[in-house]
């Protein structure tokens, strides 16, 4: 009988092994599959945070007034837990690049002027599945926070006075201004007014140094010619040499950018700078622009060449510029954003036939009328106060303006215009009332009939009569000029404002013997004795209800078609809302 010893096949025999290997590594296998499990399920609840998160600050910034509110009905609608809004921040975003990332947003208090986002935080409470048998929690916190941004920008014009004049007094300033050989030719002014070109393309072509960020340009300065030469880049062909001279002639100058385009804060940069490439305006525009920056203050001579009954000849003179405009020819910025034009001084002399006067008593000839009268035209403001970027009806809000006149001297209040017959002091500014002073108005023969018969009678030539007058034309208050999504949709973006039709009353008022004060010019009193002086006395008593009935006509047509041969109507702007621009809403970071 054989012996069997089955110990020493037993320990050379490995089956089974691995099921000993698996069993001892079963329980690290499902530690990690539990913990796979649960690091899924975190991130896919971090990722759903997330959206939600970034929904909600999209439409809270959408609706900024009620942010709050609709953040949390956004959450809601999305099956989030009623404390999942941790917190809500209002805030100014600078899409600036050369700023740091940190520093972009900045925290405003709610209400605050400038907000343009919100940075929302949510959270919320993931549940964990296995990995709780390795701590005592059974959920995990989570939050996620989302920076959401949209600036609303208008661009908008206003046209009140300041060289909104025709293009044969335009052109009469330029020459003035820069010489002859800048002229420009009519219908080369019919032209740059009907060729728009970009803003932004037009301020790229100035090749100005301005860094990181696009949007310093507004802030820079450069040469009047390297301005009209950009200009030419974008012109057609056959139209940029009209402005060659120009060119020459201002390449001296200095042109602030911001007297094209002003009211949008640099900071905003590629806000700022994408809204610029979507701004239309006119050559023109970049003329008057140039023009305006260089000739406030300064008094040009305009040849209108009027024709009116009696009237023998009409000097006429503007000084644009009393106060200084202080803001671009076309305004693009967020609420708060304001254009202003300024007070225009219109100097018209007249000399009138003395026929127009009638006949006074024997021995008053009336040798020469002269009527030196100056209109003061209030400059205006125009602030847009309210910026709609939601609206879901045509009739809904877009846009809301004030507009209001520049105070003129406190004397006058807010007129919308002053008339004054008499000499301005060479001071500049606003005229203040109390300094008009005498200016000749007629010269004056007297003949005092002799009382003997051998003896001749007397005559007194060259005297002169002096008036000063002075009149307030109308009251303008601040009006509201609203534009709706209608108004925008149809093209209807061009609104006026303010009085009209006031220029009559003010003529009469102006000449009115309640009004005029006469007298003889001082240094011939002297002359004015015995017998002359009733003659004297009799045309001071009668010569203001004269100067009334007989000269505020033709005066008037005279103020009539001066303003109207420059181009303004008096005490009426013109405010043109050029784009209502609502960025997309985006997150940003």
């Amino acid at each position: 009988m054989l012996r069997i010893n089955p110990k020493p096949d037993f320990q050379r025999d490995e089956d089974g092994a691995v099921a000993v290997i698996v069993a001892l590594l079963l329980v690290v296998l499902l530690g990690f599959t539990a913990l796979g499990v649960d690091v899924a399920s975190l991130y896919r609840a971090r990722a759903q945070l997330q959206s939600l998160s970034d929904l909600s600050a999209m439409s809270a910034v959408a609706h900024i007034d009620e942010a709050t509110s609709h953040a949390q009905l956004a959450m809601t609608r999305n099956s989030a837990d009623s404390d999942a809004l941790e917190s809500l921040e209002f805030g100014r975003y600078l899409r600036n690049p050369a700023l740091p990332a940190q520093d972009r947003f900045q925290v405003l208090a709610e209400g605050s002027a400038g907000i343009n986002a919100v940075r929302l935080v949510a959270q919320q409470d993931a549940p964990l599945h296995f990995a709780r048998i390795f701590t005592d929690q059974s959920s995990v916190n989570l939050n996620r926070t989302s920076t959401a941004s949209r600036t609303g920008l208008a661009r908008f014009s206003l046209d009140s006075h300041l060289v909104n004049i025709g293009s044969g007094a335009l052109n009469d300033i330029i020459t003035q201004e820069f010489g002859v050989n800048a002229a420009i030719t009519a219908g080369d002014m019919q032209l740059l007014s009907a060729t728009s070109i970009s803003a932004g393309a037009l301020l790229e072509a100035l090749n100005l140094d301005v860094g990181r960020n696009p949007a310093e340009i507004l802030n820079a300065e450069t040469s009047g010619g390297a301005f009209i030469q950009a200009l030419q880049s974008l012109l057609p062909p056959a139209l940029a040499p009209a402005v060659a001279g120009l060119r020459t002639a201002a390449a001296g100058t200095s042109f602030d950018v911001s007297s094209l385009i002003s009211g949008i804060d640099t900071e905003l940069g590629l806000t700022a700078t994408q809204a610029l490439l979507a701004t239309q305006i006119t050559a023109l525009d970049a003329v008057n622009a140039l023009v305006a920056a260089q000739t406030v203050g300064d008094t040009s001579d305009i040849d209108l060449n009027l024709s009116v009954a009696g009237i023998l000849s009409t000097q006429t003179a503007i000084t644009a510029g009393e106060p200084a405009a202080e803001s671009g020819w076309i305004a693009m910025g967020e609420e708060g954003a304001q254009l202003h034009r300024a007070a225009m001084r219109v100097e018209t002399r007249t000399q009138i036939a003395p026929s127009l006067l009638g006949g006074f008593v024997a021995g008053i000839e009336i040798a020469s009328v002269d009527l030196p009268i100056y209109a003061e035209l209030a400059g205006a403001t125009a602030s847009l106060e309210t910026l709609a970027c939601k609206g879901a009806r045509a009739d809904d809000l877009a846009a809301r303006f004030l507009t209001a006149p520049t105070p003129l001297h406190p004397q006058n209040g807010t007129a919308v215009a002053a008339l004054y017959l008499g000499h301005l002091p060479d001071t500049g500014g606003p005229i203040d009332p109390a300094e008009v002073e005498f200016a000749d108005l007629l010269d004056v023969n007297l003949t005092i009939p002799s009382l003997l018969p051998l003896v001749p009678d007397i005559t007194l030539s060259g005297i002169t009569i002096q008036a000063r007058s002075h009149v307030a034309v109308g009251t303008s208050e601040t009006e509201s000029i609203t534009f709706t999504h209608a108004d925008i949709a149809q093209g209807r973006t061009v609104k006026t404002f303010g009085s009209v039709e006031m220029l009559s009353s003010a003529t009469a008022s102006l000449l009115s013997p309640q009004s005029t004060e006469l007298r003889v010019k001082p240094g011939q009193t002297g002359l004015i004795t015995g017998l002359a002086a009733p003659l004297v006395d009799v045309l001071l008593a009668t010569l203001p209800d004269r100067l009334l009935a007989t000269l505020s006509a033709p005066v008037d047509s005279v103020l009539d078609a001066t303003l109207a041969g420059i181009g303004v109507k008096l005490g009426e702007g013109e405010l043109e809302l050029k784009d209502h621009h609502c960025e997309t809403i985006r997150l940003v970071q």
